[in-house]
């Protein structure tokens, strides 16, 4: 779980029977600077001081302004087997660490990075730009990830984009692919 923006730790405090609950209640998750402690009792998601006697779950989410995240990618070029990598940087905050909780608890997309990764706006260039074509695939990548922002994929963060780099292609061998 560590590492996976925004969510920093989650624990979940039911069953009472199960033996990493109790440690787990003994020594409750703090919030440090830039986090937010999300509880969860009684199937209502708050903020605020809970006791811990009576949360189902806790959640520790980074609300720290600015945090870059990027994905990468590798279009083919158009007519042949170079491949571009494509790096997109993003400016992350979490706006409502409330909605990201819960977003976790039911199933929906929250791990920025792997949502970001999976974004099928890029491979909508694949194979569009020839080998050299560098700087049209980087504005035709940056037009098309404007026009339809990714924040709405995410609950409770606002992604922004913040720059978007494409390489120089390279030959991809069969032994490669």
């Amino acid at each position: 779980m560590r590492g996976r923006y925004p969510i920093v730790e989650h624990r979940e405090l039911r069953p009472w029977w199960r033996w990493s609950a109790w440690r787990e209640r003994r020594r409750p998750l703090v919030a440090g600077r830039g986090q937010v402690l999300v509880h969860v009792v009684d199937e209502m998601y708050g903020s605020g001081t809970a006791d811990p006697a009576r949360c189902t779950a806790m959640t520790l989410v980074n609300v720290r302004p600015g945090r870059l995240v990027s994905a990468h990618w590798e279009l083919t070029a158009a007519g042949s087997d170079w491949d571009f990598p494509v790096t997109a940087t993003f400016r992350c905050t979490v706006v409502d660490p409330v909605a990201v909780a819960r977003s976790r608890r039911t199933g929906a997309p929250w791990d920025v990075k792997y949502v970001l990764w999976q974004y099928n706006r890029p491979w909508q260039l694949n194979r569009e730009h020839p080998v050299g074509d560098e700087d049209g695939l980087r504005l035709a990548l940056t037009t098309r990830l404007q026009a339809r922002p990714v924040h709405r994929e995410i609950a409770g963060v606002r992604v922004e984009l913040e720059e978007v780099s494409v390489g120089s292609a390279r030959f991809v061998s069969v032994a490669d692919a």
